[in-house]
């Protein structure tokens, strides 16, 4: 059990903050609020949507009455659990860590003191778990990068860096799954979509699956069937 805050965020949302280091034990009671409120379905309820360390729940404006809500939430929240693990599913995502499609490996080895191949060889050995989906539609955020592979953003962030790009960027590593400006270090593309928005669970990932990244040749890529 996590100690938490409710508070009103806007005219129509909560927002519910925990207490806590970010963590998988953390994600995991995070879901499992998210689990319990769609459950009670609050009048007005729209849709909960969580992060690292809160979760922000949507209403109609004109369909619920924001302290009863949070009253009843707050009541709620105090015997909900953590969910499981159960359905978690691990996805192993090819990459081609090519030049032609890795404008920063380099660089990321000479910051890391690292040789290319070991970049590669670091950045394919872990298993990523995923915490949460943001900052674009489908953008995994992975944990558990090598401490080794620690490469700070780019001081001159790219107009458009084209989806399925896999990047560091500080202490994460993860993939552009649409095509969108960033600052993060480019180091290899995968030839998977990752995001399809004609699917209805569009992101390839939800949280608490995880990701394991295998190298590829550029020939493998090239000749990727979608």
């Amino acid at each position: 059990m996590f100690d938490f805050s409710v508070n009103l965020n806007s005219d129509n949302s909560l927002i519910i903050e925990f207490s806590g280091d970010i963590s998988l034990e953390l994600t995991r009671f995070i879901l499992g609020c998210k689990q319990s409120i769609e459950q009670s379905h609050p009048n007005g309820f729209i849709e909960a949507v969580p992060a690292y360390n809160s979760l922000l729940v949507i209403f109609n404006p004109l369909g619920w009455k924001p302290q009863q809500t949070i009253q009843s939430i707050e009541k709620s929240l105090r015997s909900t659990k953590a969910v499981g693990a159960t359905d978690a599913k691990k996805h192993v995502i090819p990459v081609c860590y090519d030049a032609s499609l890795a404008p920063d490996l380099e660089y990321v080895a000479n910051k890391t003191s690292l040789s290319v191949e070991e970049v590669i060889q670091l950045h394919t050995a872990s298993e990523y778990p995923v915490y949460m989906l943001g900052f674009l539609p489908g953008f995994l955020y992975l944990g558990g990068l090598n401490p080794k592979l620690h490469c700070a953003r780019r001081d001159d962030p790219r107009a458009k860096v084209e989806a399925g790009s896999v990047a560091i960027g500080g202490e994460q590593t993860g993939i552009y799954p649409i095509d969108s400006p960033g600052g993060w270090n480019i180091i290899g593309k995968t030839p998977m979509r990752i995001f399809n928005i004609t699917k209805k669970n569009p992101a390839i990932a939800k949280p608490l699956d995880t990701i394991q990244f295998t190298s590829i040749s550029l020939d493998e890529f090239n000749s990727y069937e979608h």
